[in-house]
């Protein structure tokens, strides 16, 4: 069992990978890292932000092709 959960949201727009990952967020366990995929150049900060607000752990993001591959990990 893969303790990583992917939430491909390629060629959403904003705030679209953000309400995403907020909906598999919250039935995710502590522990579990999920990876967000987006095309969208703002959401690596928007991520940033709502992790820092929410307490929940911003791992960081890298870019791959022409999308972001951004990881957290719930936090309760």
């Amino acid at each position: 069992m893969s303790d990583e959960i992917i939430v491909d949201a390629r060629y959403k727009s904003c705030p679209g990978p953000l309400i995403m990952l907020i909906r598999v967020m919250r039935k995710a366990e502590p522990g579990k890292r999920i990876k967000l995929l987006s095309t969208d150049p703002r959401s690596p900060n928007d991520v940033r932000e709502w992790a820092s607000r929410t307490g929940h752990k911003f791992i960081g993001f890298r870019q791959v092709d022409d999308y972001f591959e951004i990881c957290v990990e719930p936090q309760r």
